[in-house]
């Protein structure tokens, strides 16, 4: 049995985190509206895929700040240069496979289009779309 492919990728910047839980030992981060694109890219002259999908959650097995350092106040909104680094890769990571894991030890880097940045480590990653609903070129009222 094979696991199914993804529908899309979920990038960081642009994303807006709505809240941050912990469940035991994981964090659970709860995304507002998450900014998607299709798993396979568009043919070259169909415009822009971007797309937005409210209700994405993020699960962050054996999660830890990066020092004493507790979750910040005011760690919501936008987020802006966050990336995610897996143990012996040599890049960032910035999209993600929605839905997908991640297989860690892992250190994840959220910065808000306001400022306030936290560092986190974590032994894996579920990403993990919403029950139901589907990516809309905007979720403006």
């Amino acid at each position: 049995m094979t696991a199914d492919p993804p529908w899309w990728r979920m990038s960081l910047s642009g994303s807006e985190l709505a809240r941050i839980t912990r469940e035991g030992d994981d964090l659970v981060l709860a995304f507002a509206v998450a900014q998607v694109q299709p798993a396979t890219p568009p043919r070259l002259g169909q415009g822009d895929d971007t797309a937005y999908l409210a209700g994405v959650v993020w699960r962050l097995r054996g999660a830890t700040a990066v020092g004493a350092e507790p979750m910040p106040e005011g760690l919501w909104g936008r987020l802006a240069d966050s990336e995610l680094r897996v143990a012996g890769e040599g890049r960032a990571r910035v999209a993600f496979a929605l839905p997908g894991t991640v297989a860690g030890p892992l250190t994840l880097r959220l910065c808000t289009a306001l400022g306030t940045v936290w560092t986190l480590q974590a032994q894996g990653l579920a990403v993990v779309p919403p029950d139901a609903g589907v990516p809309r070129p905007s979720l403006a009222c």
